[in-house]
């Protein structure tokens, strides 16, 4: 069981600014539909919004998205469950990745970032029903795909500071997963490497557009 607060939940994800991400996301919340209205991150705490909801904690969640190269399902829908677990198969965490909206006007894969999600939760703020998650936030290394492989090529981001970049997000900007594989380099991998863990083991990774046909239309642009 989970508390239902954001202070003690905070103790739980190991994010100990993460009332203060909820309020930040409501701030941006608040101001959607005002593209010249700073981010909740850049204005003093003082002007977002207060909080002291219940939260609820989930471990999955499922994507629904159209894939028209894919007709495998009603005209081309798809749907895929994406899970953020702190125990997988009775073994390690599991925190999958994923393709997020963020410019819906841009084409090709600028129109998305990726981010890890670290947690799935929702609550109620004043009578609204937020549907959220705790990500952790990647950066495009360049602006081309990588030459050799084509693929595009991310890594974690960082505050100034040079802690991780974490977030509060929507679960209505998630498009679908993204399939992650390491920069591996020309350094032989430790035999205790496993898959479990490699998001965690390295410092850059290409975003698998081969995965399948649609993962393919998104990232090859």
């Amino acid at each position: 069981m989970y508390p239902l607060t954001a202070v003690e939940l905070a103790d739980v994800f190991r994010q100990p600014n993460f009332p203060d991400l909820i309020r930040q996301f409501l701030f941006d919340q608040a101001h959607s539909r005002d593209p010249d209205a700073p981010l909740g991150m850049d204005v003093p705490l003082a002007q977002c919004p207060a909080f002291d909801s219940d939260i609820f904690v989930y471990h999955s969640m499922t994507a629904i998205f159209y894939s028209p190269s894919d007709t495998s399902g009603l005209r081309g829908t798809r749907q895929e469950c994406i899970r953020s677990t702190p125990c997988w198969r009775k073994h390690l965490p599991r925190r999958d990745t994923v393709f997020i909206t963020r410019d819906p006007t841009l084409t090709g894969i600028r129109r998305f970032d990726i981010v890890r999600i670290l947690a799935l939760f929702s609550f109620v703020h004043e009578n609204v029903f937020y549907p959220c998650a705790l990500v952790r936030w990647f950066i495009y290394i360049a602006d081309e795909p990588d030459e050799a492989t084509g693929m595009w090529v991310v890594q974690p981001d960082r505050n100034a500071d040079g802690s991780p970049a974490i977030g509060v997000i929507h679960l209505d900007s998630v498009l679908r997963a993204a399939h992650l594989m390491p920069v591996f380099g020309d350094a032989l991998m430790p035999i205790e490497l496993r898959a479990e863990n490699s998001l965690n083991a390295f410092q850059a990774f290409y975003i698998n557009k081969y995965i399948d046909y649609h993962a393919f239309e998104i990232a090859s642009l």
